[in-house]
C-alpha cells in the first residue's frame, strides 16, 4: 500500500498535470520568498532598526524619556514574534500548495 508521500512524489504522466505540479511548487517557493522578505522588512527594519535609531537620536538630542525606552524595548521584543509570524504564514501557504 502506498503512503501519501509516495503518491505525492510520483510524477504525473500527462504534460498538463506535470505543469500544474510545477506551477504549484513555483508558487510555494514564491510564497516562502515573499514571507522571508516581508519578515525581514517589517520585523527587522520597521520594528528593530527604526526604533533603535529613534532612541539614539532622542538620546543625542537630550530628550530621552522612560516612555521612549519602554516602547523601544517592547518593539524590539515583539519584532521577532512578528517576523516569525509573517514568515510562518508564507511557509504555511507553501505547505498547502505542495
Amino acid at each position: 500500500m502506498e503512503t501519501e508521500r509516495e503518491k505525492r512524489d510520483k510524477k504525473p504522466v500527462d504534460k498538463a498535470a506535470w505543469l500544474a505540479v510545477r506551477l504549484r511548487k513555483a508558487a510555494g517557493f514564491l510564497s516562502v520568498l515573499l514571507g522571508t522578505v516581508l519578515a525581514l522588512y517589517i520585523g527587522v527594519w520597521k520594528m528593530i532598526v527604526k526604533p533603535l535609531l529613534k532612541l539614539y537620536l532622542t538620546w543625542r538630542a537630550g530628550q530621552l524619556t522612560l516612555l521612549i525606552i519602554v516602547i523601544t524595548i517592547l518593539k524590539c521584543w515583539l519584532s521577532l514574534t512578528v517576523a516569525g509570524l509573517i514568515w510562518s504564514a508564507g511557509y504555511m501557504i507553501k505547505c498547502m500548495l505542495d
